[in-house]
């Protein structure tokens, strides 16, 4: 009799626990919808490229409006006096146009990548390109030995992306700097270049 009141008891408890259990699954599935539908969708940078500036000079001597190209026959310094004036005197010196065809603002240098040929005694280390900027910046005259030495920047030079910069350049020496009735110095390579800022 005992047994059977207790099958009794339990069979009127089973609705209960069977809608507990249905509570609970409904429950655990609601967490599980709400969960998922608060995740976003992925969201990719796809293709991405990472790349340097580019720095990029073109020259001309004609004019600031060009016609540009990556090198253009140099200038004859003639009449130069040992410890005389620079020369040319007319105009100031030879006008030098450097244009920026880069991806970022350059900062301008100067170098003579090449021994130069000479005839005669002269020493280089006294004979100087004068770079003259037509833009308020400083004079800057820099030897020979030291520009064949490496690069030397050029003070207050930097050029915007397809901005313009002009120089004048002149050549002079010192009373010293040469032995004898004269020299020359010919194949004498003056090369521009830029670094990114």
């Amino acid at each position: 009799m005992a047994t059977r009141t207790h099958k009794k008891k339990l069979w009127k408890l089973l609705p209960l626990a069977r809608a507990i259990g249905v509570l609970s699954a409904v429950g655990i599935a609601t967490t599980l919808v709400t969960f998922a539908a608060i995740q976003s969708t992925g969201n990719a940078l796809t293709g991405n490229t990472i790349q340097t500036a580019t720095a990029a000079l073109q020259i001309s001597t004609n004019s600031n409006s060009g016609p540009w190209t990556d090198s253009v026959p140099g200038f004859a310094f003639t009449g130069l006096v040992p410890g005389g004036l620079p020369q040319p005197q007319g105009g100031g010196g030879y006008g030098v146009f450097l244009k920026n065809t880069g991806t970022a603002s350059q900062k301008l240098q100067a170098t003579v990548p090449s021994q130069p040929t000479t005839t005669g005694t002269i020493d280089l280390a006294k004979v100087s390109i004068v770079f003259t900027p037509t833009d308020p910046g400083s004079v800057q005259t820099i030897p020979l030995a030291t520009l064949l030495a490496g690069t030397v920047a050029l003070t207050n030079s930097t050029v915007a992306i397809n901005g313009v910069a002009t120089y004048h350049i002149q050549a002079i020496m010192t009373a010293d700097a040469v032995s004898g009735n004269g020299a020359t110095i010919t194949n004498l390579n003056i090369t521009f270049s830029g670094t990114p800022v």
